[in-house]
């Protein structure tokens, strides 16, 4: 049995191109569950005028009695979908015509997954294709760092996640056993889709299929990896700029580890060496300085969880040159 689960909110404008998307699939999902956060323009209307004009009997809509944010509203979606496999989808994605029958096909041939991420298409507000230059060592769209290339399907580890979430939650697809692990331990800190493929890890199970099946579009003002200024100051205050978001994001990794290591076995070195990293890394970017740079360079997985480029930014702060460059 195949769910979808999609979460809506303010989503009148492009919501039904990715309804469209989803009953046009080639391989028709056995149930789609909807759920609203309170939205304040039309979406709801919508969404139930949509599932009445093309008699959907599989589909459920309802509206959430208060807004919960979206991670409640999957967390929630996830909990009663009934499917042995359960797609994730936002609102304002198109999914090509075989998203369903390609993914399907890989569980099918590799029983070992449990989150399935696929590649996404940038597009814009039209669905016009967005070209992004790769950089090193990064692939779909820029979302994914991988030091090694990828395959048709790559199989991540927990600590290869730690940099970084390798898709948007919209191109995922998990089993009804990851959920259940999922609805068992989730804290509501990190995102939920990168929170599944953590879980997934553990078990062997996270898993990149190579292939692009979800546009996924970038709103005015949402320029994610879209920056067309190459010059070094403006990096440099790219990063300034982003330094306690950077600190919040490096403490949610370290709470996630904590709340999974609760429920689930690490190698005890495994374990001591990454409570380590996160409480050293957490103390440098509090207060970088030379002494707590070079705490950290002794780490080993300093160098397996970091990029030459934030290396270097490191460097860049511990020395303080950063409030020189950026004035």
């Amino acid at each position: 049995m195949i769910s979808v689960v999609i979460a809506t909110y303010n989503g009148e404008k492009y919501i039904e191109e990715q309804l469209d998307s989803i009953k046009n699939q080639s391989i028709k999902p056995d149930e789609v569950i909807i759920r609203d956060d309170k939205s304040s323009d039309s979406t709801p209307k919508i969404v139930r005028e949509y599932i009445k004009k093309n008699n959907l009997n599989n589909w459920n809509f309802e509206v959430n009695e208060e807004n919960k944010g979206y991670k409640k509203n999957f967390y929630d979606l996830l909990k009663i979908a009934k499917g042995n496999f359960i797609f994730l989808s936002d609102q304002d994605d198109v999914w090509v015509n075989e998203k369903i029958r390609y993914t399907m096909d890989e569980f099918s041939n590799n029983p070992q997954v449990l989150a399935l991420n696929t590649g996404i298409q940038l597009v814009d507000e039209k669905l016009n294709k967005i070209i992004v230059e790769p950089k090193k060592n990064f692939y779909n769209a820029n979302f994914l760092y991988s030091e090694k290339k990828l395959e048709k399907l790559t199989f991540f580890k927990f600590e290869d996640l730690l940099r970084g979430n390798m898709s948007p939650g919209c191109s995922m697809c998990i089993t009804a056993e990851l959920r259940d692990k999922f609805v068992e331990s989730y804290n509501f800190v990190l995102a939920h889709d990168w929170y599944m493929n953590f879980l997934a890890s553990l078990d062997g199970g996270c898993a990149f299929f190579n292939k692009n099946l979800v546009k996924y579009r970038i709103h005015r003002g949402n320029a994610i990896g879209l920056s067309s200024k190459d010059d070094i100051r403006s990096k440099l205050l790219a990063l300034h700029k982003d330094n306690q978001l950077r600190i919040r994001r490096t403490r949610e990794l370290f709470e996630t580890f904590q709340n999974i290591s609760k429920n689930y076995t690490f190698d005890s070195q495994t374990e001591k060496n990454l409570r380590q990293y996160f409480k050293v890394r957490i103390s440098f970017m509090e207060q970088p300085s030379l002494r707590n740079i070079l705490r950290l360079r002794k780490l080993s997985n300093y160098y397996k969880l970091t990029t030459k480029r934030a290396r270097l930014w490191d460097l860049i702060i511990a020395m303080h040159i950063d409030n020189l460059l950026v004035r």
